[in-house]
């Protein structure tokens, strides 16, 4: 696809993945060093090592695909003109980007879940119902992974040769496989961020910083969004026989404007690094507190606030003079 050539889109998957990285640093120096609560004892826990997990696969996933960019097709559609070397590292590749995705998305769910349950697990209906979404979660992982993983039953060979016409024979549906998945991890991804919505609103605090919390946890949205848009693109593609087993695209056929317009690997590259963002920032709230705590006893914050209060002295003492 002309659209996402390997020199615009590797260089967003390294930048995108390195600011997850540092995000997740920023993550464990909080925890290790800053400690405030609600993280006392300077001790790691599940959505720590879960939001590991997920980046580690999304850096896997990353650098799959800048070796695909060097010898692949940089995810695009294989074509009549694709060289067979190429089409098969493509066919590898994206065989094993369906399988280990399974593992990012989950663990990154479930980061925030745990997340969730340490900061305002105090409720017993939240535990509740954050108990059934960990499980749903966990059930919902590991079927996609291996039913991928198993789509070719005992002989996944079939998916990364070239004679993809042996592998439409022997092995399930891949297009509504995919569609299934992409479709779930939306609702999924709604239900985890709906989830303490209602359970902030509890808390004793102002209502601005109530939304301030809210806005946060929402943040993972914008992953939500790359979400929809692989889905809107699965969709359409699927009638098309993009999906299937053996589709090579022809020469001058290039169906609906939406498939040149989006590419699934780059969307799903997106989604990935987005969601580990997300799944890091409510875990630096203390670290913002902290700096804005330090701001306000700065000599610079002083002298804002000193000068701030002057001109409004003397705004206020010559609307008196003019009365």
């Amino acid at each position: 696809m002309t659209l996402y050539p390997p020199s615009i889109v590797l260089p967003i998957y390294g930048v995108f993945t390195g600011v997850g990285i540092v995000l997740t640093c920023l993550r464990f120096w909080v925890r290790l060093s800053y400690a405030p609560q609600p993280f006392p004892n300077n001790k790691l826990y599940l959505d720590d090592y879960f939001i590991v997990l997920g980046l580690v696969v999304v850096c896997a996933c990353t650098g799959i695909q800048f070796y695909n960019g060097i010898e692949g097709g940089a995810g695009a559609a294989i074509s009549a003109h694709s060289k067979d070397d190429e089409a098969l590292v493509e066919l590898k590749v994206d065989f094993t980007m369906i399988v280990i995705e399974k593992i990012a998305f989950g663990a990154i769910k479930l980061s925030l879940l745990y997340l969730f349950r340490r900061i305002i697990g105090f409720w017993d209906s939240f535990r509740r119902y954050n108990n059934v979404l960990i499980v749903l979660i966990v059930a919902w992982t590991l079927s996609f992974f291996l039913a991928d993983l198993l789509l070719c039953g005992t002989h996944p060979e079939l998916e990364v040769g070239l004679d993809q016409q042996a592998a439409a024979r022997g092995c399930g549906d891949k297009g509504a496989l995919l569609i299934a998945f992409a479709a779930t991890s939306v609702v999924t991804d709604l239900l985890v961020l709906v989830l303490p919505l209602p359970y902030i609103w509890r808390l004793p605090q102002r209502p601005a910083k109530k939304v301030m919390v809210c806005f946060v946890f929402l943040l993972g949205g914008i992953s939500t969004l790359a979400g929809i848009l692989r889905l809107v693109f699965l969709s359409v593609a699927y009638p098309t026989g993009r999906l299937n087993f053996g589709y090579v695209s022809r020469p001058g056929d290039k169906g609906p404007y939406i498939l040149q317009a989006f590419n699934p690997t780059f969307w799903v590259m997106v989604e990935m690094c987005l969601g580990v963002w997300a799944a890091n920032l409510p875990a630096l709230a203390p670290l913002v507190r902290g700096i804005n705590e330090k701001y306000k006893a700065s000599s610079l914050y002083r002298k804002l606030s000193s000068s701030g209060l002057s001109e409004s002295a003397m705004k206020s003492s010559s609307n008196k003079s003019v009365v």
